[in-house]
């Protein structure tokens, strides 16, 4: 009798089974071996047994018992099957134990005794009782599936929660990749002039990328992106189980939503927590965008590697192309970089670089698209691409057209945000009124000329002041100090005195549409650097010299003080101030003609017919005139305006802008419009920050429209200044055009201008050095230095039918009238004459009643050889 156990250890086969419980209190059972199949009979006695007849099973019933064995214990079917036939007598079923192990009753003809020693079986049963029995392990794994079960739905939960919070969180997760997009200038006809950037971003639309550059990224990027939900699970289970194979990383599984969570998390640590909220975002993306958003989202910010983000950006700065022009060789190697845009740089790793575009190549061709890739082109593309720096970068290629408009619009942009960092916000579209085709033209040229004339030496850097500084070299010290300190720099006082930036040779452009006041083109000055920002255009006030009378005469005639067809006296002047000052005007060259006409004096230039003038018009007309002019503003006026004669000769400093603007009324029924730029500001949302109107963009404390002179006083103007600008030496720049126009020069050739104008264009030059102590040498006068790089400009913009040429219309308020040209009356039929246009209610003083025929054959015509 063995001792209370609950394993049993077959006689046959060695090995130990636990025996079904509650084990029977008394009794014989047959009972049949798990492992062998050898049936036993077992005697029960106070829970204890021993082994008392030994029952053979047959080879079939044993094959059969085998056969239904898939585990080294019988399942729970195959034992209530074999024990079905032991089922009691009164028909009830046999308790539990009985069916989790094969139990037989004791047949009733069979008693043989098996000698074997109960206690050695009972303390062997006793040694196997640890094992755990099949009903123990389907409770453990029931245990353990219940607990995963309940994390799963746990993690579930906490998962979709957190899905949910990041979805509300999504627009400003997009908000934060309009940060550091570049600000857009671009031109009246929506060409990109310049960019305002610190991290060079595309901004591109989906439809402006090729088609198989798309599906040349997605097939390699992310196939099945159309398809999934924001995770590829498949790609997963591939990923792990090939990396777990290679026992390292050989492939990702992140799709290109997943791709886009990166990068709007920015995010690059390798942890749990960093993938699990990088899920949780790529399925809220997917939820709030299509999916042609994400893709272009993802292919504007991507990271291309040499400060490129962005397909837009990248395809600039490898190939410099628009992306319609890419070849699908080019595609390939642009969609090869987002996995790895520094590894994979052809300017950097060139073989790294064509390993993966091998293998691109070859998966390409395992899935049967694209097959007439030429690998001959890539071998190309490393040629062309191993002459450039591999630390080359995106900010080293920036390219502006127009770096005066960009600092000029980085400063109203600035105003108009306050505090805000511009460079981060980032995205907004400036729309501005330049001619991108124009502008361009501008800075070449005006280098290359510059360079020319200092070559010839028509330009020479003269030091003509050597007594201490007027009050206009402490106001240009002033303004330089502006500058310096707007862009922290220091000034040194050493800088007026050695070649450095101020006393460079420079040249401010600036050209305006009249009937509106567009700028339509802007030059500062020289290369514009951090020690060279100072915009000589909107900045710089300089004396204007003989253009000033243009303005001056224009006043004249419409206050009638003066007519087109009068006589003058070119001769000596002395004037005797209070104080015991003197002043004695000048002409240049120091000759006198004696009486000229007003047409001959303004074409002349001559300083004392100008003095003459400006007497007629009085000090009263004169504040008046300039008043309107370019001093509306009664503070302005106050600061800037003299009143004395010396006015008709220049002296009141100007800026080339309020020149060019000046002269637009000439050509514009005598009307000025305030000038503009900048037509509107949007910001990365597209709602309008800035909108032409009531804003004064240049501070030019300016309305926005005035009329200055009347009508027909600009008719007569355009008939007066047509004869000057011929006789300019605008033709030495090739220009042959119609146009108005007059020169200046100051003293000691500090100071070259021109200032023209026709229909559809009022231009503005002026040449000089930005220290007033020096000049350019006795060649720098306006017609020699400024009038043919006016004439220069125009005739390239000309010839290459940039702007619309239109022509000056005939007088539709002046009337004409034929005038002595000796008197400078309304002629008589014996008189020499000429036709001149007065205003209507001013006609010229007549009939002439002078007898010119004796004299007629003498009289020299003073416009000779003018022309």
């Amino acid at each position: 009798m063995s001792a209370l156990s609950p394993k049993y250890l077959c006689p046959h086969c060695q090995k130990a089974s636990r025996l079904p419980e509650p084990i029977p209190k008394e009794g014989k059972f047959q009972l049949t071996c798990a492992h062998c199949a050898e049936k036993v009979v077992l005697n029960f006695v106070d829970y204890r047994f021993e082994i008392v007849q030994i029952l053979p099973s047959p080879k079939e019933d044993l094959k059969q018992s085998y056969q239904s064995f898939k585990i080294p214990v019988p399942s729970i079917t195959d034992s209530i099957k074999e024990s079905s036939s032991s089922k009691t007598s009164s028909g009830k079923p046999k308790p539990f134990f009985e069916k989790r192990v094969v139990w037989e009753k004791e047949p009733k003809k069979e008693n043989v005794k098996f000698n074997t020693n109960p206690l050695r079986l009972s303390r062997r049963n006793n040694n196997t009782r640890k094992n755990p029995s099949s009903f123990s392990y389907l409770r453990v794994a029931f245990t353990i599936t219940s607990i995963l079960l309940f994390l799963f739905i746990v993690s579930f939960s906490y998962f979709v929660a957190g899905v949910l919070a990041t979805k509300k969180e999504v627009p400003m997760y997009l908000e934060t990749l309009s940060k550091n997009i570049p600000t857009k200038i671009l031109d009246r006809n929506g060409q990109v002039v310049s960019e305002i950037f610190q991290k060079r971003t595309s901004t591109l639309s989906l439809q402006d990328y090729p088609e198989d550059m798309i599906s040349i990224l997605l097939n390699i990027e992310d196939q099945k992106f159309f398809f999934h939900g924001g995770i590829d699970y498949s790609a997963i289970l591939r990923a792990f189980f090939k990396n777990i194979i290679n026992l390292s990383y050989k492939q990702g599984a992140s799709t290109i939503t997943q791709q886009l969570a990166r990068i709007i998390l920015d995010d690059r640590r390798k942890s749990l927590n960093r993938k699990w909220r990088e899920a949780q975002l790529a399925i809220a993306l997917e939820s709030v965008l299509t999916k042609e958003q994400i893709l272009e989202t993802y292919m504007n910010h991507v990271y291309l590697g040499h400060g490129a983000f962005g397909f837009g950006e990248g395809i600039k700065f490898y190939f410099q192309k628009n992306p319609m022009e890419l070849s699908k060789e080019e595609m390939v190697l642009l969609a090869s970089l987002p996995s790895a845009p520094n590894k994979y740089s052809p300017l950097k790793n060139p073989e790294d670089s064509y390993t993966r575009v091998r293998a691109i190549l070859n998966m390409f061709r395992n899935r049967g698209i694209y097959p007439n890739l030429d690998r001959d082109k890539f071998v190309s593309f490393y040629h062309n691409l191993s002459t450039r720096s591999p630390n080359e970068t995106v900010f080293g290629s920036r390219h502006d057209i127009a770096p005066y408009v960009t600092e000029h619009v980085r400063a109203i942009l600035s105003s108009i945000e306050g505090e805000k960092n511009i460079y981060e916000s980032g995205g907004y579209t400036v729309e501005t009124t330049l001619d991108r085709n124009a502008q361009e033209l501008i800075g070449p040229i005006v280098r290359e000329y510059l360079a020319k004339n200092k070559r010839s030496g028509k330009i020479q850097k003269r030091r003509v002041r050597l007594k201490p500084e007027s009050p206009l070299d402490l106001a240009f010290r002033q303004k330089l100090e502006e500058i310096s300190l707007l862009n922290e720099m220091v000034w040194n006082p050493d800088h007026l005195d050695g070649d450095k930036d101020q006393s460079v040779i420079q040249a401010a452009i600036v050209g305006i549409q009249p009937n509106t006041g567009q700028v339509l083109f802007l030059h500062g000055g020289d290369e514009f650097n951090s020690s060279n920002q100072f915009n000589r255009v909107t900045q710089m006030r300089r004396q204007t010299g003989s253009s000033i009378k243009a303005v001056l005469y224009a006043s004249a005639i419409d206050s009638g003080s003066i007519h087109s067809g009068m006589r003058i006296l070119d001769a000596p002047l002395y004037y005797r101030g209070g104080g015991g000052k003197e002043w004695a005007p000048e002409n240049l060259g120091g000759s006198f003609d004696g009486e000229i006409s007003l047409r001959t004096a303004l074409v002349k230039s001559k300083n004392t017919a100008a003095v003459q003038v400006a007497e007629r018009l009085g000090s009263s007309g004169i504040e008046k005139y300039f008043t309107k002019f370019f001093f509306p503003n009664e503070t302005e006026k106050k600061n800037r305006f003299r009143g004395d004669l010396s006015l008709a000769l220049g002296t009141l400093e100007i800026s080339p802008l309020e020149m060019a603007s000046a002269f637009t009324s000439f050509v514009n029924q005598g009307t000025i419009k305030r000038p503009y730029l900048i037509q509107r500001i949007k910001n990365s949302k597209g709602n309008v920050l800035y909108e032409v109107g009531g804003s004064d963009e240049f501070k030019l404390k300016l309305p926005e429209e005035r009329q200055v002179i009347r009508p027909d006083t600009a008719e007569v103007m355009i008939s007066l200044l047509r004869d000057s600008g011929r006789a300019s030496g605008v033709r030495n720049g090739g220009y042959t055009g119609d146009l108005i126009g007059k020169t200046g020069t100051t003293n000691d050739y500090k100071d070259a201008w021109f200032v023209g104008a026709r229909p559809d264009l009022s231009l503005a030059v002026w040449v000089g050095y930005d220290n007033p102590k020096f000049g350019m040498g006795p060649s720098g006068l306006g017609g020699a230095v400024a009038a043919p790089l006016w004439g220069e400009i125009l005739a390239t913009i000309d010839k290459k039918s940039i702007l619309p040429k239109t022509q000056f219309s005939l007088p539709v308020y002046a009337k004409p009238y034929k005038i002595c040209t000796l008197s400078g009356k309304q002629a008589s039929p014996t008189c020499p004459s000429t036709q001149e246009l007065y205003l209507s209610d001013y006609p010229p003083e007549g009939p002439c009643t002078e007898d010119h025929k004796s004299t007629s054959s003498d009289h020299k015509d003073l416009m000779k050889g003018l022309y």
